[in-house]
């Protein structure tokens, strides 16, 4: 190669530089229009509330009338009737006859709060401020630019999951597991969550926990995950006054004991069934492992957890 080209090269691989940090640097911007409607959402966002209490991490949950919750302002829930003490008719027997372990510590997210709780007929929503919309309207532009660009061949995503097999006569009318969660080293773009999953088409019902700087801000962990996470989303509806969605849960590093685990619970009042068929896999079993240990009373579930592995 001649000094010519080699100039020509470099010239080239400077300008294709140039080109992706602008692409990056556009999607951290917002528009005009974005911005006003950030501040429109903040507004609907945080309304005026009973009381307020202050967790110990610093966020501070509003205790919001039911019925002014801010999933309410969503058009598809307005002019219908619901009530606010709202319970299941019933539950599977697994939630209230398993044996606890010594080795495990369960944490519940209606216990989060130390020593208040909000009053009945009202539900906790977390106080948002317009960075944390900021943070979430920029994740989702980066995230869809990402998810466009992905080469599924070369794509550097790690995990593993149990599901049950595809089959179109079967149908689940819930799933119950116990995720087990961890503060793992997670920086820049990257992100780590722990989740249950019951899924039909393109639709899905998610819940379990993720670490997301981008989104988040921090490192640590959250209960909640991607697509509508929290009270941000329009159409989240809360019914307990003590539940907390998007708490930031401990730190637990890989390897302490006891192990802390919180139950998942996605389920309708339905005769329930175990899910005889499953499958697992991992895109490397020396980083991640996920096993359906067959107790018959679990019933159907999808899991799937991704992030740091051991090595």
């Amino acid at each position: 190669m001649d000094i010519r080209e080699f100039f020509m090269l470099l010239a080239i691989m400077l300008c294709t530089l140039l080109c992706y940090c602008k692409s990056e640097e556009q999607l951290m911007q917002l528009s005009r229009d974005e911005e006003l409607e950030i501040e429109n959402r903040l507004e609907r966002l945080n309304k005026s509330s009973v009381k307020s209490i202050k967790t110990q991490n610093g966020d501070t949950y509003d205790c919001i009338d039911f019925y002014k919750q801010p999933a309410f302002d969503h058009h598809l829930l307005k002019n219908h009737i619901y009530d606010s003490q709202i319970k299941p008719s019933s539950r599977p027997k697994v939630m209230t006859n398993e044996k606890s372990r010594n080795d495990v510590e369960q944490i519940s997210i209606n216990n989060m709060f130390s020593n208040e709780t909000c009053s009945s007929g009202t539900v906790p929503i977390r106080r948002y401020t317009k960075e944390d919309l900021v943070r979430v309207k920029l994740f989702t532009k980066s995230y869809s630019a990402r998810i466009r660009s992905i080469n599924l061949e070369n794509a550097s995503f790690h995990h593993a999951i149990v599901r049950t097999k595809f089959d179109p006569s079967k149908k689940y009318n819930g799933g119950w597991t116990k995720a087990s969660f961890y503060t793992l080293d997670v920086i820049g773009l990257q992100y780590t969550s722990g989740r249950m999953k019951l899924q039909n088409g393109v639709d899905s019902i998610q819940a379990g926990w993720t670490i997301n700087p981008t989104l988040y801000g921090d490192s640590k962990t959250h209960a909640g995950e991607l697509s509508c996470f929290n009270t941000m989303c329009p159409g989240f509806v809360l019914t307990s006054p003590r539940a907390i969605a998007d708490y930031i849960l401990d730190e637990r590093h890989p390897g302490t004991f006891p192990v802390r685990e919180f139950k998942i619970t996605i389920y309708r009042a339905h005769n329930l069934e175990d899910a005889k068929s499953t499958e697992s896999f991992s895109s490397d079993v020396d980083f991640y492992q996920v096993e359906n240990w067959g107790y018959k009373p679990y019933f159907g579930y999808v899991m799937t957890y991704g992030g740091p592995g051991p090595r």
